[in-house]
């Protein structure tokens, strides 16, 4: 047997073009996806930079988010707002209607609003989210035909009336807060009286600066108003009905004041045709105007609807008393002083003294001045009252005798604070001449106390024990407006006061007295008489009427998840 070996089978070579061109797609392709890549990084970079400059959140309300986008288109509307009230304001200085003082008042506010443009604008979007959340829960919708409406009221320019009024008060007697039906009666028939003058010809000023109570010296010139304007409404709804220089009928007002009105000009009411076309010109979105109005819209409707809960519902109500001091909870206690002082200043004038130099011949004037009533007072201390009214440069305090308010030794002038916190001092005590940067002053030190937080533990107390006299306590110490009437708030619903005190109100057992509240303003301690379910009335109708919505409102977004995440961004328009 043969063995033969096997033939070896030559490959061929490839050409080296081949070679190469394969090398080259390989390098194409690595390049593409390189590239590819590249581009990939920088959509995603454009994509989250997008984002992050139009859909990243600035705040969430219960979960719901307000984008960058938003606050965005709510700040153009925001600021397309304040132009508008201010070309308005000034085409009414232009026209005579309002004065140089009040535009620059009303001028003022807008400028100060636009400074805090992107920040309130923020709360706006805060408050309009969790208001359209509260108003599906009440039911409330709000629809494009309301928006549209809206939008015409917005761009009408409502009828104003140079309007006047004679007014007649009924007078009061010593202390007391409400007229009596005679008192009333009286005011009335002067009242009547003065229409019966004009209607027989008599001049309205000569009318008005005999019997009006207000705005005499005008001749009861009120100025421009608007249908809606800060007037009584019962007097706005009979001027807005009279004819043009007639007289209208005696009108009783809320306040009890009686009140005769005329109108001497009237400027009608228009309609700017073009005002959505003003919004896109300033570069305003329809879409994001539409928006704000019906969150406009959606507030009013819950307003509404709270409001008329509140007062036309029967509730739960508590008759309540209150004693309040005026404090700084958290700060250290400090003493308070009670003191009256007769001021004489250099040249009369307490704004200019601490400019004047020491050596001035007006302070060695105000000087002699204040030694020579130290000395009459010594001698007969009641005099302190009459001197401080006929004499002193601080005619506030004058008015009422020289008497001052309870002081802290850190609110007043040092050299005025040494004097009156003095140790040893006793009620009643005339302190020789002080000088501070003001002028001279002669002193008559009243009292001292303890600070509210101490004196607020020490009523609590008092309150507390059997037979306790609560409305005597309240009229010796409370700082409240109701001291003199013993602290009777009246009869108090829900929605009616701020929630805290609403909470320690109700929290506390009928007939029984509250637990110290302390607050930003101080301590309040409540007692509580009686519970019963009523319908508001009076004064309380009115109260709740301007208060409930604000109240229950405030409680809702204390209660809500509010996150803002960032401070407001410089957001352009």
């Amino acid at each position: 047997m043969t063995f033969r070996a096997k033939p070896v089978v030559r490959r061929a070579h490839r050409p080296s073009w081949e070679t190469e061109d394969r090398r080259n797609l390989y390098l194409n392709i690595g390049f593409g996806l390189v590239v590819l890549l590249a581009v990939l990084i920088l959509a995603a970079a454009a994509g989250a930079s997008y984002y992050g400059d139009h859909f990243a959140s600035v705040a969430t309300v219960n979960g719901e988010t307000i984008t960058k986008d938003d606050l965005r288109d709510r700040v153009a509307v925001d600021g397309f707002r304040l132009n508008r009230s201010e070309s308005l304001v000034r085409d009414e200085l232009n026209s005579g209607r309002i004065t140089q003082a009040a535009a620059d008042q009303q001028l003022s506010s807008i400028n100060q609003a636009r400074q805090n443009l992107a920040s309130s604008s923020l709360e706006r979007l805060i408050d309009a989210t969790l208001q359209a959340q509260l108003a599906a829960k009440e039911s409330i919708t709000v629809g494009e035909q309301q928006i549209d409406d809206q939008l015409t009221k917005e761009a009408t320019h409502p009828e104003r009336r140079h309007i006047w009024a004679i007014e007649v008060k009924p007078e009061l007697s010593a202390n007391a807060t409400t007229p009596t039906a005679e008192q009333k009666a009286a005011a009335r028939a002067k009242a009547d009286k003065a229409l019966a003058d004009l209607k027989a010809g008599t001049a309205w000023e000569e009318v008005a600066k005999s019997v009006s109570a207000d705005a005499a010296a005008q001749g009861g010139d009120l100025g421009w108003a608007t249908k809606d304007g800060p007037f009584d409404q019962a007097l706005l709804d009979a001027l807005f009905a009279a004819a043009k220089d007639t007289p209208t009928e005696v009108i009783e007002g809320a306040d009890g004041t009686y009140r005769i009105g005329r109108v001497t000009e009237i400027v009608p009411a228009r309609t700017d045709p073009d005002y959505q076309q003003q919004i896109s010109d300033a570069g305003v979105s329809l879409t994001a105007y539409r928006k704000a109005v019906k969150a406009d819209l959606v507030r009013t409707a819950l307003d509404e609807k709270v409001t008329a809960r509140a007062t036309g519902t029967p509730s739960l109500m508590r008759q309540v008393s209150e004693i309040f001091l005026q404090g700084s909870p958290g700060g250290t206690p400090v003493d308070e002083v009670k003191a009256a002082h007769i001021l004489y200043s250099p040249n009369g004038d307490p704004s200019k003294a601490k400019d004047l130099p020491a050596d001035d011949p007006a302070w060695k004037a105000a000087e002699e001045k204040a030694n020579a009533t130290y000395e009459t007072l010594r001698k007969d201390p009641s005099k302190f009252a009459e001197l401080a009214k006929a004499e002193s440069d601080d005619k506030v305090s004058g008015a009422d005798g020289g008497t001052l308010p309870w002081f802290k030794q850190a609110d007043v002038d040092p050299s005025f604070a040494a004097a009156i916190f003095a140790q040893g001092l006793t009620p009643g005590q005339i302190l020789a001449p002080v000088k501070s940067q003001f002028g001279w002053h002669v002193i008559r030190f009243d009292a001292r106390r303890a600070d509210a937080s101490v004196r607020i533990k020490e009523l609590h107390d008092q309150a507390l024990a059997p037979g306790a006299d609560f409305a005597a306590l309240a009229r010796a110490n409370s700082d409240g407006p109701q001291a003199a009437d013993g602290g009777a708030l009246g009869w108090i619903a829900r929605n009616q006061i701020a929630k805290e005190q609403e909470d320690a109100i109700f929290a506390t057992p009928v007939g029984g007295v509250s637990e110290v509240l302390s607050t930003p303003s101080g301590y309040y301690i409540f007692k509580v008489w009686k519970e019963e379910t009523r319908t508001p009335d009076g004064e309380q109708l009115a109260t709740l009427k301007s208060q409930a919505f604000q109240n229950w409102y405030a409680t809702e977004k204390a209660a809500a998840k509010i996150e803002r995440t960032n401070a407001p961004p410089a957001v352009t328009q």
